[in-house]
Order: structure tokens, then sequence, then C-alpha cells
């Protein structure tokens, strides 16, 4: 029987509210025996109030990897709404999950309030700080610290949930005490304001941990000592709350119960269990040093080699992404591209990691169109494997797209942890990077622009072997004839001397063949130029046909061809001429236009050396050619 699989769609590795999901997601998968497929973009959304625009490109690039969701194979659907960078993705996730049937979760999202989905109550949260100072400090002036003052949810509700705390205790609320910091933005500016206050408050209450952090820095740089001298606490329980000094009392969102809620509740929709439209997860209270419920103690050595090592592992990993980069520069066969990311797959401890690049990019052999080649955004129907890490699929293994992977996730040895992220370069889906996961905690920051990095390089590979396969085709029109595929004069500049050289240096016979289509002006005046170029492509199809591949084979003009080759035997061009000849003549022993094709062709073949001119060799072939052609009666009824 074949294991439920369940897909979470979220942003990003360095995010910590969405990588606890994904963790508390994983953790429960694992404990039921699901297989877990997650699928991240790795660009955030621009925070408010930061002027910055995601270019259609961007958006596009980083929504790909959304467009890998096999409705038909996966059972449930996790997603982190709000951070999620393309709208209309996430409305065609939900449709989608909900034209299959298939159970649809959203977590923690304020911006999309239809379906199932899991709310991490900020009233609750909030509270119960508030209430930590009140009942067990027996603190009553508290100043407030909060995100933005207007149209924003989640602000808005830590600030009701600070007042109606304030209330519930008989404390008034006073409105001088309420500060926006914008999340982080303004958090030192309102420290001063409060700091200029006629009487301090007893406890500043920040509605996240950032602005913690920086209204401390500044309490500290004034010489207020915390908690002695005030209270200040934070929201999310971050994890450098733990390196800070002190520690501040904060609340922690219960983001991994919430991923572990959202797997029930999904298991719960297999079973006919239909749960209600909104299922809260409590907060939890996180006592520290800057409240005085934890004595402050001084970090010991262990903590700064813990901080030492960090610090020489991110040098290491600075110097890997360099090496790496010169290493993507110097690589000229897609086949070695990607040979450069074994360290990474140690360090982040990837279990297997495959780079999938389209099959229309990686296999395609078909000529450049410069103006329109691939049209943006198209998901191939195959894949190209191209990287071995943890498996033994050969590189260029080509494989169905619905598979994510060669053979498809089924693992005969259990269940699969499997994160998938996209490869684009502008408006071109090049593929994604699918790596099995031996833990969800790992280095997100670092993971993050190292596959940042893998994306642009392999981008810039890729787009530069198009500009190439583009400079190629370029080339190709310049140096060949467009009607019969033969060099034009330009081609024949560029390749006669190396041939007669060749000649020389391998002490061969060098010809020099000259052809012409008889009567061409008369087909084109009674039957019209499109018969003309018809006896102009068959005769140079022939021509390309009966001499050798190394041969320059030119059109010359319009009616007019020259052929230069390198023969070991001096009478092989006159045999070659009457093959010629034959294969016309067998042409018009079938009936199949009013008149009857005819070619003439004339020629010298030498000993070559380096006093040999080749524009007299030229010369000589065309008056010999214009003598067969008058031997072979030229004038003829057609």
């Amino acid at each position: 029987m074949k294991r439920k699989t369940l897909a979470v769609c979220i942003t990003g590795f360095d995010l910590e509210y969405e990588m606890d999901v994904v963790y508390g997601v994983h953790n429960k998968c694992k404990e039921l025996g699901y297989d877990l497929l997650v699928f991240y973009n790795t660009t955030h959304k621009p925070e408010r109030g930061i002027d910055l625009v995601i270019s259609d490109e961007l958006l596009h690039g980083e929504m790909s990897v959304y467009k890998l969701l096999d409705y038909d194979s996966i059972d449930g659907i996790v997603t982190f709404g709000e951070s999620l960078l393309g709208e209309d993705t996430f409305f065609e996730i939900r449709q989608k999950a909900a034209d299959h049937n298939i159970p649809f979760i959203n977590v923690d999202d304020m911006l999309h309030l239809e379906g199932k989905r899991i709310v991490l109550s900020n009233t609750y949260a909030m509270s119960s700080v508030v209430e930590h100072l009140i009942t067990v400090h027996g603190l009553k002036r508290i100043a407030f610290i909060g995100g933005f003052k207007d149209n924003n949810v989640q602000s808005e509700e830590r600030l009701a949930a600070y007042k109606a705390t304030l209330e519930k205790h008989g404390i008034p609320v006073d409105e001088s005490l309420i500060f926006f910091g914008e999340f982080w933005r303004k958090a030192i500016e309102c420290t001063h304001q409060i700091l200029d206050l006629p009487q301090l408050p007893e406890a500043i209450v920040c509605a996240n941990d950032t602005m913690a952090f920086f209204c401390m820095d500044e309490l500290k740089e004034r010489g207020y000592k915390i908690p002695e001298d005030i209270i200040v606490t934070g929201f999310d329980s971050l994890s450098e709350c733990s390196d800070y000094s002190p520690t501040p009392t904060t609340v922690r969102r219960a983001t991994f119960e919430a991923g572990e809620v959202a797997v029930e509740l999904i298991t719960g929709m297999w079973d006919g269990r239909e749960p209600e439209d909104i299922t809260y997860v409590d907060s939890v209270l996180v006592k520290g040093q800057s409240c005085g419920c934890v004595p402050i103690v001084r970090p010991d050595q262990v903590t700064y080699n813990q901080r030492k090592a960090y610090s020489l592992d991110f040098k290491q990993f600075t110097r890997y992404l360099l090496d790496m980069n010169m290493e993507f520069a110097a690589v000229e066969d897609s086949s070695e591209l990607f040979c450069g990311l074994d360290f990474g797959c140690k360090i982040f401890k990837l279990n297997k990691l495959y780079v999938c690049i389209s099959s229309d990019i990686e296999k395609s052999e078909e000529k450049i169109n410069i103006d329109k080649d691939i049209p943006p955004w198209t998901v191939p129907d195959t894949m190209v494997s191209m990287y071995l890490w943890g498996h033994d699929v050969p590189i260029g293994t080509e494989f169905d797209t619905k598979q994510l992977i060669p053979g498809g996730i089924d693992d005969e040895n259990g269940p699969v942890t499997m994160g998938f992220t996209p490869l684009y370069f502008k408006d071109i889906f090049l593929g994604y990077m699918a790596a099995e996961l031996s833990t969800i905690h790992i280095a997100g920051d670092l993971l993050a622009v190292w596959m940042q990095t893998i994306c642009n390089n392999a981008g810039s590979f890729y787009m530069n072997n198009k500009l190439k396969k583009a400079m190629g085709e370029l080339e190709l029109l310049n140096l060949h004839d467009a009607l019969t595929g033969l060099y034009n004069r330009r081609g024949m500049k560029k390749y006669e001397t190396e041939l007669l050289a060749r000649s020389i240096r391998e002490g061969r016979y060098f010809s020099v063949i000259c052809a012409d289509v008889d009567g061409l002006k008369f087909i084109n005046d009674e039957y019209g130029h499109e018969e003309g170029d018809n006896a102009i492509s068959i005769c140079s199809a022939t021509l390309k046909e009966v001499f050798p591949a190394d041969s320059i084979c030119v059109r010359t003009g319009g009616d007019e061809f020259l052929i230069m080759a390198v023969f070991d035997d001096d009478k092989e061009p006159d045999r070659l001429i009457k093959k010629v000849y034959e294969i016309v003549d067998g042409y018009n022993a079938i009936p199949r236009t009013p008149y009857k094709l005819g070619c003439s062709c004339g020629h010298i073949t030498i000993k070559a050396d380096a006093s040999t001119e080749l524009s007299e060799l030229k010369n000589e072939a065309d008056s010999r050619m214009y003598i067969e052609k008058h031997r072979r009666k030229t004038v003829r009824k057609y």
C-alpha cells in the first residue's frame, strides 16, 4: 500500500517561524509513517515600510517550484500562506487542492481567512506576558512598543491583548505609554521617547524579540540595569534570545505544535472528521533573565568556544562559496557543472541531492530561435538528473517530471522527507534541486545562500550556452546560403585556405570543381522562380550527396556552384562528376516537372604547393565548366 504523502508550501530555510512549522510537520509525519515533500521559495516578501519591488521575473522564478506539485499523488497540503511571495500562487494551490479533494490546512495566516486554518493566538500570547508582569512581579506602570500603528493584524491583536489584560486587572490604559517601533526600525527611537517621560515605567513590553533587543541595548547604553531598574519583555522566543544577555522573558508561539496539529487535522479529514474552520494553538511563556525570574549568570567558556567555532565555520563556508563560484566559471560541460556541490552536501548533512534540469534546456538539440525560444515558466514533461550525491542515478538520466526524482519518491526503507527549491534565470525555468534532508534543524541562512548561489551560477552557465548556440546560429546564417544550405562566398573564404593547406600537408590532390544549372533563365521565365529554386535545390543536394563530406560546397551565385575537395586519386573528380550526371538523369527519368533538369561541371585537379593560387584554379575550373556546358549542348528543348 502506498504511503500517505504530505506537501508543505513555504518560504525559505532561514525563517524560524516557518521552519518550526516544517519541523512540527516533519516530526508528526515521521511518527505516523508519512512521506513529506517540502516546496520552498527562497525570497521573502519585502517587509512593510521597505520600498522594495519584486520583479515579475523574480516572482515567477520563485513561484515556479510550486508547479511541481502533482495533485494526483499528494494526500494533504500544509501552507504558511502569508509568507508565500505570490498571492496568485497561494490561491492556485488552494483551488487545485479543492478540485482534487485534498485536505488543505493554512497555518498562522491573517491575510487569507477562508478555509481550514490554524491560528497561533496573538491575544493569548501577549496576555500571558502582561499577566505575568502584573501577577508575579506586581507591576502596574507598563509601557508597550508595538509593531505598526495601522493596518497590521498581528500588531493590532497584540496591542488589544495588552490593553485588555491591563483592564482585566483594573489598571487604566495610559496612551502615553504606547509606542510603535514598526517591528524593529523605530525601536531605539521609541526607547528614547520612553526615557524622556516624566516618570519611567516599571516595564517595557515589546511586541517582538527584535525590538526588545534594540530596546535593551539602548537602556544599557544609557546606564540602566535590566531587570533591576526596568524590566523588558519580548515576543517570539527567537533562537538569538539564548545568546543575548540578559536573556529576555518572551513568549514562544507554538509553531512546532502547529505543524504537528496540521498533520493531525489532515489525518482526521482522511477518516471523515471535519475540523472547525479555525483551530487555535496556544503559545507558551518563556521566562528569562530580563524580568528577574531567571538569575543572570556570566557566559562560560563553552559558549565562547561555540561562538568561535561558528565563526570559523562561517569563514570556511564563505571560502567554499568563493571556490565554488570559480569552479562554476571554469566549467565547459554541463555534466561537470555541479561537481563542486559535494562539500556543501556534507556541511548541510544531506542524505541525497538531485539537481534536476529541464530537458528542454539540457537535452535540446534544436536550433535556437533568438527571438523566442522556450516559453516563459514552462515546466517540461521530463527532467534530467545532473548530480550524484547519496544515490546512483547516472548524470544525464531523463525522467518524468511528475516523479520529482528519478524512479519517484517511494522509498522501500521507510518514510522520507525531501525539500524542493527552484532553479531559474530571468524568465526561464531551469529546474529544481531535490534534497533528502537528514534533519530539519540546519543552518537555514547558509543553506539559502548556498542554494541561491547554485541557482545563479546554473542560470549563468545555461544562458551562456544558449547565447553560444545563438551565436553559432548567427554564424551559420552568415556563412551559409539560405536556399540550399551550402556555404556562401563568406563561408568559402573562411575555410578554403585551410583545405588547400591540408592537401599540401598531406601530399594529396587538390581539386576545384565548378558546376552550373543548365537553362535556369528559361525555367524561371517559363515556369516561375519557384520552379527555378527547385532546380537549384535539386542540383545543390546532388552535389552535396556525391562529393566527400569534408568538401567545401559553395553556392557562388544564382545558378553557379563551386566545390573544393582533397583526393588521393586525380581521376576521382571525373568519376564523381559522372555520378552527378547519372543522378540528374535518374531524376529526369521520372516525370516530375515540365522541363528537364541539367547540370554541367568542370574541374581542375593538381598537386598543390606553396605557389598555388586559388583564384587561378577557380578561373580555370570555371572555363572548363563552360567548355563542358557547350559540349553537353546546353541550348536544349525543355
